[in-house]
């Protein structure tokens, strides 16, 4: 019996053992599965991708385009500096990147250059068109440049909000760069469009430019004040500025236009927010990617036309101006009926305001 039971708590032993060995060797195994190359990248400024807007849609857009392909995908922040832009693009050479995408029309120079130096990899520049430091467009066979129709989406805004009765109204944009300006624009056009049409008297318009695209307690207690002073519905247009005014907002029971995407999550202050379909566009290189037809030397535009732009309704916190109405006046803009002006059709933002619209314009 004693041997028996020996031999039996040996079996056991061994059993137990090997059970071990196995799951230990299964735990390699997936360790060793985690990948160790990434095809995919994304070159972000010191924002990063959760800042609700711009660079979180570029990012889930690639993410979810590579879960449903079967690549990897990495995303890489950097300073908001042209030589650790260029070093974030070497690290994610090394980390075996095929395409990479660079977040922003700051990206600029940083697209040239690269272009250039790293002629086995394809870049991807969303907002912007690569030069050089003297304003020399290049867009070489390995990248493409994406552009959007920004003042039409803030055409869109401004519309909407003078058709919900707002007549105190302000424009908070980061960086004075040309999507930004777009944006501002458009909503200072649209503004002008439907206080015409409607008939709206003495609608006025705070106007700035932040310089910087970071949330801050400064962008809150600027925000803040404006509200203070009557300002019932603010633009906020770029990164994470947007939380600041929010902030602002839910404090003082103002309002809020989000930027690039749907942020009406983010605040029960957000009425609505003027969109660039940055998914679309996205899935739209990385399909021709896949299929080995990387639209190199090219500038895409995206706008009304193809659906590229848009005032998100879905989630909108607005009465007035319902899905009828927005449909028509997407239509009169997508036609052509209604022609809106970019930042380099104008001399300044004043120009664009008609009659019963007073602008005050603040400095940086």
């Amino acid at each position: 019996m004693m041997k028996n039971g020996y031999r039996w708590l040996m079996l056991v032993l061994v059993l137990g053992l090997a059970a071990i060995g196995f799951c230990s060797c299964g735990e390699e195994e997936e360790a060793q599965e985690e990948p160790t190359s990434f095809e995919l990248a994304l070159i972000t400024d010191d924002s990063g991708i959760n800042d609700g807007s711009f660079h979180q849609i570029t990012w889930e857009a690639i993410q979810a385009f590579a879960e449903e392909n079967g690549m990897t995908c990495q995303y890489y922040e950097s300073e908001d500096k042209e030589s650790k832009y260029l070093k974030a693009i070497r690290h994610a050479k090394q980390k075996g990147a095929k395409l990479v995408v660079l977040s922003g029309n700051r990206f600029e120079t940083v697209a040239y250059k690269a272009q250039n130096e790293y002629k086995d990899l394809l870049f991807v520049l969303i907002d912007g068109v690569p030069r050089d430091k003297d304003y020399n467009y290049e867009t070489a066979s390995n990248s493409t440049g994406v552009l959007f129709a920004e003042e039409q989406a803030g055409y869109l805004a401004g519309y909407a909000a003078v058709c919900e009765g707002y007549t105190e109204l302000g424009f908070m944009g980061g960086d004075a760069l040309p999507p930004v300006k777009r944006y501002g624009y458009g909503f200072v056009q649209g503004i002008s469009a439907a206080a015409k049409e409607k008939g709206v008297e003495n609608v006025n318009v705070k106007y700035t430019y932040l310089g910087t695209f970071d949330a801050s307690d400064e962008i809150e207690s600027e925000s803040f004040g404006w509200y203070d002073e009557g300002t019932q519905v603010i633009f906020a247009c770029g990164g994470t500025i947007g939380e600041s005014v929010m902030a602002a907002a839910d404090t003082s029971g103002g309002k809020v236009i989000g930027v690039d995407g749907d942020q009406s999550a983010m605040s029960q202050s957000v009425i609505t927010s003027a969109e660039k379909n940055i998914a679309r566009a996205m899935t739209d290189i990385l399909k021709n990617y896949k299929r080995n037809n990387f639209q190199g030397g090219a500038i895409l535009n995206y706008s009304a036309e193809n659906n590229g732009v848009a005032l998100e309704m879905t989630n909108a916190r607005l009465n007035t101006f319902d899905q009828e109405t927005y449909k028509q006046i997407y239509k009169e803009i997508k036609s052509g009926q209604r022609e809106i002006s970019k930042d380099t059709d104008a001399k300044n933002v004043e120009d664009l305001a008609g009659e019963g619209v007073k602008m005050q314009i603040f400095d940086e």
